[in-house]
């Protein structure tokens, strides 16, 4: 019996090392979630979540998303994200364009100060994230988790993912 169903069986049968995973991802977003926010306070700069956005759309085609692609990504309510990108409207970093032909799609655009913004934040999050994650993982080793929480990602999704 190798090492691993060994300790399987040493921890008795509730043991479950998929729940385990899961547990640990969600700590650790959770960790990783909360140093990346006391960050920003500290800097005096918005929340986490405005970065999320502003970054999302930074890297989009146009720098502009459908709202519902926008959510897709972010992984939230769409009512959730119209109070998000409500707030960033106020504070002049966004947009919401409407669709030329089909006036139910909008879309949501990153403004010059929206920007702006972003390149004050991206320092910020990418050095948090520097001491989270490289004092364990090289960055082949980031990479290899990236594939391996994309495939989960996918599976949960029912979308078909290859294996490397």
């Amino acid at each position: 019996m190798s090492e691993q169903a060994t300790a399987v069986v040493e921890r008795g049968a509730e043991f479950d090392p998929h729940r385990e995973a899961w547990i640990a991802i969600t700590q650790t977003h959770a960790a990783v979630t909360g140093r990346l926010q006391e960050a920003l306070t500290a800097a005096e700069l918005p929340p986490l979540p405005w970065f999320e956005v502003l970054a999302t759309l930074d890297r989009a085609p146009e720098q502009r998303l459908k709202m519902g692609e926008l959510a897709e990504a972010l992984v939230i309510t769409r009512g959730g994200l119209t109070k998000l990108v409500d707030r960033l409207i106020k504070a002049g970093l966004l947009e919401r364009v409407f669709c030329e032909t089909d006036r139910r799609v909008s879309y949501a655009t990153l403004l010059p100060a929206g920007i702006e913004l972003l390149e004050e934040m991206r320092p910020i999050v990418r050095g948090e994230l520097a001491v989270a994650f490289s004092a364990n993982l090289s960055a082949e080793e980031a990479e290899g988790l990236r594939a391996m929480l994309d495939r989960i990602r996918g599976t949960a999704c029912g979308v078909e993912q290859s294996p490397h």
